[in-house]
């Protein structure tokens, strides 16, 4: 599911076809990984991307919404625990936005010291709305931070999704690159705060985003009562009628 090139500016792609979806097994895996890359000290920087179509097109919500009672329990402890750890990373992180990222997909970038889109025909975008699910506190407060400003309402209410240009302007990511080039700018982007003291970087990254990490980390994973949301049954009937409007009326 992550695919990973170690090296001094380390490539992690996603790799689940055919949208790179996220799951349990994911955020799972994402933690390993980013535990396994913080203690490597050969590791400098990070550059995080998708394959094919997509960046990522966010939660296999219908997936995630199978599970119930302990599964779901163990699912939101995941969840948390993934985003939280990529969000507090301390070596630099690039998102190379190579395709669709949508809703957790768009959050994923969000975590990143950098965000760089391919200048294509790629959406970006939080629809978590039209799905008719509430953002977790670990969401939100990585949105806010990253997203902050005076589309930041725009963008949480309405759930439409962009091309680069427009997520550009609306925060989503903050430069949009020509495709061939894309991972090239995103590994001088690294490359460039790589070249930065490790202690100064990490000091910054920390004090930056003090605020926000302040707000997540007072909630342990999988206590945040907007998973009671999740469970509660208006909820998944919400994301079983927005599965029968997308899925069904293409069957």
């Amino acid at each position: 599911m992550l695919q990973c090139r170690p090296d001094r500016i380390a490539r992690v792609t996603l790799d689940r076809p055919p949208a790179n979806a996220l799951d349990r097994a994911f955020f799972d895996e994402l933690s390993a990984l980013l535990a396994r890359l913080e203690a490597d000290d050969r590791v400098e920087a990070v550059v995080m991307t998708g394959t094919g179509r997509f960046f990522s097109a966010g939660l296999d919500l219908f997936a995630v919404f199978a599970d119930d009672g302990a599964a779901f329990d163990a699912f939101t402890c995941a969840f948390d625990a993934g985003f939280g750890a990529l969000f507090a990373f301390p070596k630099p992180l690039v998102a190379a936005v190579n395709g669709h990222a949508i809703a957790g997909g768009a959050v994923l970038a969000a975590c990143a010291d950098v965000r760089l889109v391919a200048d294509s025909d790629v959406k970006m975008g939080l629809t978590e709305v039209l799905v008719g699910v509430p953002f977790p506190r670990r969401i939100f407060e990585i949105l806010r931070f990253a997203c902050g400003g005076p589309a930041f309402q725009e963008l949480l209410y309405h759930g439409r999704t962009y091309g680069p240009a427009a997520a550009c302007a609306r925060r989503l990511a903050e430069e949009d690159v020509d495709p061939a080039g894309l991972l090239a700018r995103a590994h001088a982007a690294a490359e460039e705060l790589a070249s930065r003291p490790r202690a100064a970087f990490r000091a910054t990254k920390r004090m930056l985003r003090a605020d926000a990490l302040a707000r997540i980390e007072a909630v342990p994973p999988g206590a945040d009562p907007v998973w009671d949301v999740w469970r509660a049954p208006a909820t998944r009937a919400a994301v079983a009628a927005y599965r029968e409007r997308t899925l069904g009326a293409k069957g």
